[in-house]
């Protein structure tokens, strides 16, 4: 069966928040069109047409929406992709949806949509309200902590799939057992953790940026409460450890850039524009646009080849180590943060602690 991912950008860059380290701000802020508006019918038309012809059954689709803020594009838009998509599924794939969100402005509608075409909600939220509110704020500078913890437990009361997606900043690394106690005591049990890195240009950490060796230290404090609370009966899926037991069992990581290889993505912004990278939605690897080009035809794009092409090498402290196989030198993205420091490596210097626990559990232990 094959597998098709589209990621879809629905209000491109617009926000309803003004999160301070927001990575795709500062994408937008690094091209010549900072916002591509809202997609159109015609647009969500054409993509779902487009992705439907390169594929032959048995298939499965997946449109996951991100932004900005997705939900600026109001429950409309949503209501009108799903219901095209259903309309122009002749050949019977299996569709499967995703929307990271940062809860604003979800109420019941949106979860009775969610519900009936089995949404996975992902919802930024970062652990606690102290943490949270330093950097996540309203477009009038407001703390937005209780709002969106109010939307978690919505998801949950009508029974919607969600897990919770994390900003592990340099605040938040210096409090890894605050973290996981938050996690553990709301009853979140499926957790995403992303880096906070610098911005594309940025010659200087901001205050919320990491540095490489608190980074280490916050996964190795992290994986040590996470594991004992594995070996006292209590899982809670965090998404990077899970694949690192996958890793270890001689099995593909599923989360994209755990390997260290890019494989172009199918990054869709609001005018169908097409990008290979969420990281790299920039104007030298836009990859032609939805409403003109086929999937084939993307695919083959200059766009696409020089994103390709433009792979960042592996610092020599990499050829030696042992861990190169599980992470390959790591995502293109982070690879600057994490040879900041001259032969030092925050990922390896987590994997040196947690390996021996990661193969016990790799091996069913």
């Amino acid at each position: 069966m094959r597998y098709f991912s589209v990621l879809v950008k629905p209000a491109s860059s617009l926000c309803n928040m003004r999160c301070r380290y927001c990575f795709y701000y500062d994408v937008a802020e690094n091209r010549e069109v900072f916002s591509y508006g809202i997609m159109s019918e015609a647009t969500a038309a054409a993509l779902i047409e487009r992705v439907f012809s390169s594929l032959t059954p048995p298939a499965t689709v997946t449109f996951a929406f991100q932004g900005g803020e997705p939900t600026v594009a109001g429950l409309p838009f949503f209501e009108m992709f799903t219901s095209l998509a259903d309309q122009k599924n002749d050949k019977g794939f299996l569709l499967q949806y995703a929307i990271q969100t940062n809860g604003l402005v979800l109420d019941r509608d949106w979860c009775k949509l969610f519900r009936a075409h089995d949404f996975l909600v992902g919802l930024s939220l970062d652990p606690g309200g102290r943490l949270h509110d330093a950097h996540r704020l309203d477009g009038k500078k407001n703390g937005t902590f209780s709002r969106v913890k109010k939307a978690a437990r919505l998801l949950e009361e009508t029974g919607v799939s969600y897990n919770i997606l994390s900003t592990v900043t340099r605040q938040m690394a210096q409090h890894p057992q605050e973290a996981f106690r938050f996690y553990k005591n709301n009853g979140f049990r499926y957790i995403q953790l992303t880096p906070c890195l610098k911005a594309l240009d940025a010659e200087e950490n901001a205050v919320y940026d990491l540095t490489p060796r608190l980074f280490a230290s916050f996964l190795k404090q992290f994986f040590a409460l996470w594991y004992q609370s594995i070996a006292e009966g209590d899982y809670i899926s965090v998404r990077i450890f899970d694949n690192l037991v996958r890793q270890f069992r001689g099995e593909p990581a599923e989360q994209c850039g755990m390997s260290g290889e890019c494989t172009p993505q199918f990054v869709v912004e609001g005018d169908g524009s097409v990008f290979p990278c969420d990281f790299y939605v920039l104007d030298p690897y836009k990859s032609g646009n939805i409403n003109t080009d086929t999937v084939e035809q993307i695919g083959k794009s200059a766009g696409m080849l020089q994103f390709v092409k433009d792979q960042k090498p592996r610092p020599p402290i990499c050829e030696h180590c042992r861990f190169l196989p599980i992470c390959g030198g790591g995502c293109r993205r982070y690879r600057d943060f994490y040879h900041e420091e001259e032969g030092y490596c925050p990922y390896a210097d987590f994997l040196e602690a947690a390996a021996p626990a990661l193969v016990r559990l790799a091996n069913g232990r």
